[in-house]
């Protein structure tokens, strides 16, 4: 500012000065601010294009106030760059981040808008960025709850559970919640399995009850029937039945404190090389003596003389329990066989009858927490529902695979995989 109001001045002195020289002091004064007006007009011109297109046009050279404001031009948007330069930066790692989260992140914009989505929304809620963009959500998802929450006002955080659109078996658990200023966030995360294990705990907590409940109605009724003037032939019928269902209550506390130190991993893993031609055998030699045992032809294959590094008395009660309910349910005189193999993928025992079969729809749910097939058959062979469930966690400690196949009327097969690593010579 100053450097333009000392030109201006020179200027009107000079012409005023030459103005006098000629007699015509006022006109040369006029013309001479007349011609610094102009410059001074095409200065800002210059300036008002440059501003208009930095990229084209050159920025105005002119010393004073014009020169102040392009100076002072660059410099916000050298800050404007920075500040641009810093949330590009933070969006492009907003995005990396909920990109590697395993639930869906919807940006909704007004009207259900989607302004943008991670990776998870595709195999979630079928929503793919950016070819989804500004796709109405509400008519992704058409459940009567969903269209409720998403039409409600901004400032009230939801929360639902609605099937997938992508897989109707699946269920999610969808919260929208307010962020900035109108903005709206959605979150949906599967909890399939969450709430599958939630009805596993309630059927475990019903069975359990309905388990003991059983033996406990048969000691109560009888220790109600029984008195002082109670004769000793009725003492010698029901201490036979009383005993059968203690024992019963005594192998199920056990096998569910045997299930329960498995899945806190209270026991530490003891691994050590097994034998298992002689170990397999003496697991057959077990299995003739139970009680349900009935001329079966029990087998051993061993096509390895490798040995498996594991601890001996876990695997043991995985795999009796599997010898065991082949020879309980399967007719008499059935072959049954038990063998060990070792190939590329790792080691395998395999127990395989030519019983009944198991029919399709039960082989999901088999290694299931009292989950029995034929609940009155299981009952009858003192089976407590849970050995298949013991089985399964065995075979996880020791990093191993338990996988079922079966076939009406031709039998059942158990394959017990372990990997490579746990086989040594």
């Amino acid at each position: 500012m100053r450097w333009d109001n000392w030109r201006l001045a020179a200027i009107v002195s000079m012409s005023g000065f030459l103005g006098l020289l000629i007699e015509q002091m006022m006109t040369m004064m006029f013309f001479a601010v007349l011609l610094y007006a102009l410059w001074l007009q095409r200065s800002w011109n210059q300036l008002y294009r440059w501003v208009r297109n930095p990229k084209k046009v050159k920025a105005p050279s002119a010393e004073g106030v014009v020169d102040d404001v392009c100076r002072e031009i660059e410099r916000v948007r050298k800050q404007n760059r920075e500040r641009k330069k810093k949330l590009a930066g933070y969006l492009k790692r907003f995005q990396a981040t909920t990109a590697a989260l395993p639930d869906a992140v919807v940006v909704l914009g007004d009207d259900s808008l989607v302004i943008w989505s991670n990776k998870a929304a595709e195999s979630l809620l079928g929503l793919y960025w950016p070819r989804d963009s500004h796709v109405r959500l509400k008519n992704v998802i058409r459940t009567p709850e969903f269209q409720t929450i998403i039409a409600a006002p901004i400032d009230e955080e939801h929360q639902l559970i609605v099937p997938s659109p992508r897989n109707s078996d699946m269920r999610l658990e969808i919260k929208i919640v307010r962020y900035m200023t109108s903005g709206r966030l959605l979150i949906a995360r599967d909890i399939t399995k969450t709430l599958k294990l939630q009805q596993m705990r309630r059927d475990f907590v019903a069975n359990v009850s309905h388990e003991l409940r059983t033996p406990l109605t048969v000691l109560r009724g009888y220790l109600e029937t029984f008195n002082q003037d109670s004769p000793v032939e009725m003492w010698g019928a029901a201490l036979p039945t009383m005993q059968q269902q203690t024992e019963r209550m005594h192998v199920m506390i056990t096998d569910l404190l045997a299930l329960s130190r498995l899945e806190t991993g209270e026991k530490e893993l003891t691994d050590e090389p097994i034998d298992m031609p002689a170990w397999l055998s003496s697991i057959i030699d077990d299995a003739k003596k139970i009680e349900q045992f009935n001329e079966h032809d029990l087998q051993l294959q061993i096509n390895s003389e490798q040995h498996l590094l594991a601890d001996s008395d876990e695997l043991r009660s995985a795999i009796s329990n599997l010898v065991f309910n082949a020879v309980k349910y399967t007719p008499a005189q059935t072959t049954i066989t038990l063998s060990w193999s070792v190939d590329k993928h790792g080691g395998h025992i395999l127990v395989a009858d030519e019983g009944e079969g198991i029919e399709e729809q039960h082989l999901e749910r088999l290694t299931e927490r009292f989950y029995r097939v034929d609940k009155g058959r299981s009952q009858q062979a003192g089976g407590t529902g849970l050995g298949l469930a013991i089985v399964k966690h065995v075979l996880q400690r020791h990093e191993a695979e338990l996988k079922v196949s079966s076939e009406l009327d031709k039998g059942t097969q158990f394959s017990c995989d372990f990997p490579l690593l746990r086989v040594v010579d």
